[in-house]
């Protein structure tokens, strides 16, 4: 409850260094990914299937397998500022008033702040926290159009707004396939998503659907 708690936690551990191989890592994400998901019945399986899908997605555009791990562990951690979201406004199922709208957009710079201060950490931390900003500069938090946003950003935001229409909510079942696949070219026709990622999520629908399906049927 105290104001001053990072202070005193600053002083009473100073300088924690923690080597990770890539795999330890990405358990270590996905535990982190358990505790962001199950915060609401919401969202329950949803970094799985976004991780599921973005490595996949990134395997057919030609990522190194160390940049499929890098970007699995970008997956499991880019609602990690979802945590600072109350609950009552994650589990609202309404539409959301602009002031609540304004806290629930607040979870992505959240991210970026977070992941941000640890060292080694900056293409993780791109990934994760710019799966919101849009490919003509209308997303958020900080409005950075297409030729600045990382290849894995504009993955990741693909893999996360196909994941979103795809899987079942409790409020709502999941868009059929072609419905799915409608709604994702015309956001890329509309300036918002990378048309050259979306064409390739396209190209292999089922495959990357079917690993999603498996990875949230998983967790």
């Amino acid at each position: 409850m105290s104001p001053a708690m990072e202070n005193i936690l600053r002083r009473s551990v100073p300088g924690v260094w923690i080597d990770l191989e890539s795999d330890l890592l990405a358990d270590f994400a996905y535990l982190l990914c358990r505790l962001i998901d199950f915060k609401s019945r919401f969202t329950a399986t949803h970094s799985s299937g976004v991780a599921a899908a973005a490595v996949t997605l990134a395997d057919h555009i030609g990522f190194s397998h160390t940049e499929q791990q890098m970007m699995r562990v970008a997956a499991y951690l880019h609602d990690l500022g979802k945590l600072a979201v109350p609950a009552e406004i994650i589990e609202k199922p309404g539409a959301l008033s602009p002031a609540e709208r304004d806290v629930m957009m607040g979870h992505v710079y959240f991210t970026y702040d977070i992941l941000s201060r640890i060292e080694g950490f900056e293409t993780v931390t791109s990934w994760s926290s710019l799966h919101q900003e849009r490919m003509d500069g209308s997303g958020y938090p900080f409005h950075i159009e297409g030729r600045d946003l990382p290849l894995g950003a504009r993955v990741m935001a693909v893999a996360d707004v196909f994941t979103a229409l795809t899987e079942d909510r409790p409020y709502r079942r999941g868009m059929p396939a072609e419905q799915a696949r409608l709604s994702l070219g015309q956001m890329a026709q509309h300036g918002a998503l990378d048309a050259r990622v979306v064409h390739v999520l396209l190209q292999h629908f089922d495959e990357i659907n079917a690993a999603r399906e498996n990875a949230q049927r998983r967790a």
